[in-house]
């Protein structure tokens, strides 16, 4: 079970175990429907050879590289993310590829680069952590020049699902984690902050994300052990509900999953 928490994504550095979350985000890149609402977002970017893309939020460099394959030698393709050894590991995975891409730290909130100088932005599952994502999305908007093209994808925590007889459980579970993260309806709020930003030409699809019961102790494990410490639930519920989905699992009647969005739209 793990025990760090998957809501602390602005302090990977300054957690005990910083490796979780690189085991968090390589495990979350192969469940279904991910590759769906991948495809979107690079479908919503409509990249050309020798476009000059940045990903923020890159984590471990995954989407950059696939980007960067895209845009080819002519182009160039930067990730950024606030935490040194997210992006440490990007830079280790990157060597020998002989890719067009680079990785650096930097906030999404206070970008270092200059206006108009991006032809394509992108951001997957970053702006549920941003403080400001208000700002974020000002920011990116900033650094797009005029008719490029932006796509985020984000998740909406409070329309998670999950086949439980429990449900006043399963309820304090879903719901206490959702309100732990920063922004837990970011997803539901992503095409009316594109329009305020004044993207136009904008697109949504909504993508159904499940998980399987080993994800699922990554995801939730460490938020229901603190739930149980300061008693937001107590030790009798979380051991009930883990038992139970334990046998669903075993019995291949295990159902967990949420809803995402995928957001893209042209600067004017």
């Amino acid at each position: 079970m793990a025990t760090e928490e998957a809501t602390h994504f602005t302090s990977v550095d300054q957690t005990a175990d910083p490796a979780f979350f690189l085991k968090f985000l390589d495990g979350a890149n192969k469940l279904p429907g991910v590759t769906a609402w991948k495809t979107a977002i690079l479908d919503g970017l409509r990249l050309q050879p020798g476009a000059q893309v940045l990903d923020l939020g890159c984590g471990v460099g995954t989407d950059a590289f696939e980007i960067a394959d895209r845009v080819g030698p002519s182009g160039k393709v930067t990730g950024v993310d606030i935490s040194a050894s997210l992006i440490a590991e990007a830079v280790r995975r990157a060597a020998g590829r002989n890719l067009p891409v680079t990785f650096e730290i930097g906030d999404s909130q206070a970008l270092r680069f200059v206006d108009h100088t991006s032809d394509a932005v992108r951001s997957e599952r970053m702006l549920m952590h941003v403080p400001n994502p208000e700002q974020a999305l000002s920011e990116m908007v900033r650094v797009l020049r005029p008719g490029g093209r932006m796509a985020v994808h984000d998740m909406d925590w409070e329309t998670q699902f999950c086949d439980s007889p429990y449900k006043d459980i399963t309820r304090k579970i879903t719901l206490s984690f959702c309100d732990g993260i920063k922004n837990g309806w970011i997803g539901r709020r992503l095409p009316r902050l594109f329009r305020e930003i004044g993207m136009t030409g904008i697109s949504v699809s909504f993508h159904t994300a499940t998980g399987t019961y080993d994800f699922l102790q990554f995801l939730l494990g460490g938020h229901i052990t603190h739930a149980v410490r300061t008693g937001v639930l107590s030790e009798h519920e979380a051991d009930r509900w883990w038992t139970h989905l334990a046998q669903a699992n075993a019995q291949e009647n295990f159902l967990y999953g949420c809803t995402t969005f995928v957001v893209s739209g042209i600067k004017a």
